[in-house]
């Protein structure tokens, strides 16, 4: 499976290490439109409007791992590259941020210079975050834009390109969010499995998958034995014009009134849907990546 990265090389289209909650969504509406014979009038359709354009949400799927799903790596995570010998870290050694002042008591090692952060995906193994690998290679190809080069099966100016793909016999695990009859309405509409192609030349090479409706299941309860939470982002987050500091204070609001925000550690990326019915691109938007704290 080929998931196009948005920072992708010229001569390299690389991939991304999960799937996108917006593909998910659009496999399943994709096989609700064929299913209904509704071609490019779906939206005047209403159980297709309440599935996908309601009150459901689809959250990107990571890979699984015996240890349990894997999730973008914290962004307050920090792992030793070069920090000073005096420090006293181990080669590689991982800090969390947000604890470094309460846990070394010598500026040399609060400062974590010569630190970068986790990248990534990582597993929670008890009280330790272990990082997960997606596998993937690389394929050379030769382009053969033209109807003449197709049928020569080779290109006239030796123009290549390499595809990178996620390897095959991989398990991604992702949800859909919501109301209890509307998720029972979305499981009723479609099989338990389905047969499936995502991604880029997904018809072609790429993208064969299955996949496989859960059960409904309750959205476990966040708890916190101390007076500190973590807010970690699963998805990207969008921004608007706001920042995340606003945007996640005005959430947790709702909490209780005596909650402050004590720290944030992200980064920040453009996001932009793409309509394969109509052919057409909404317009970007700010949003703070997932992993962001």
């Amino acid at each position: 499976t080929l998931i196009a990265n948005s920072s992708t090389a010229g001569v390299l289209t690389g991939t991304r290490g999960s799937i996108d909650g917006r593909i998910l969504r659009g496999l399943f509406a994709t096989q609700f439109i064929k299913s209904h014979n509704l071609g490019k009038t779906a939206h005047t359709n209403q159980d297709f409007m309440n599935l996908f354009y309601g009150d459901l949400r689809f959250v990107s799927a990571y890979k699984d791992t015996v240890k349990g799903t894997s999730f973008p790596a914290p962004l307050s995570l920090q792992k030793n590259k070069n920090a000073a010998k005096e420090t006293k870290f181990a080669s590689n050694q991982v800090v969390d941020s947000f604890y470094a002042k309460q846990e070394y008591n010598v500026p040399e090692k609060q400062n974590l210079l010569g630190f970068k952060g986790v990248k990534g995906f990582v597993v929670l193994d008890g009280t330790e975050c272990s990082p997960v690998s997606v596998e993937t290679a690389i394929k050379l190809h030769m382009s053969r834009s033209s109807e003449q080069e197709r049928v020569q099966g080779r290109s006239s100016d030796g123009t290549i390109f390499n595809y990178e793909y996620v390897e095959p016999n991989q398990v991604f695990v992702g949800s859909v969010v919501g109301p209890k009859d509307a998720l029972e309405s979305f499981v009723h509409e479609f099989p338990k499995n389905l047969d499936c192609h995502i991604g880029r030349s997904r018809r072609t090479e790429y993208g064969h998958c299955t996949v496989t409706i859960g059960d409904i299941m309750p959205v476990p309860t966040p708890t916190s034995a101390g007076n500190s939470l973590y807010v970690r982002l699963h998805t990207p987050l969008l921004l608007g014009t706001e920042s995340i500091h606003d945007v996640v204070g005005r959430a947790v609001a709702s909490i209780g009134s005596d909650i402050t925000i004590g720290g944030v550690f992200a980064s920040y990326q453009e996001e932009q849907n793409f309509n394969s019915i109509w052919g057409v691109r909404s317009s970007s938007e700010a949003a703070a990546s997932a992993g962001s704290m």
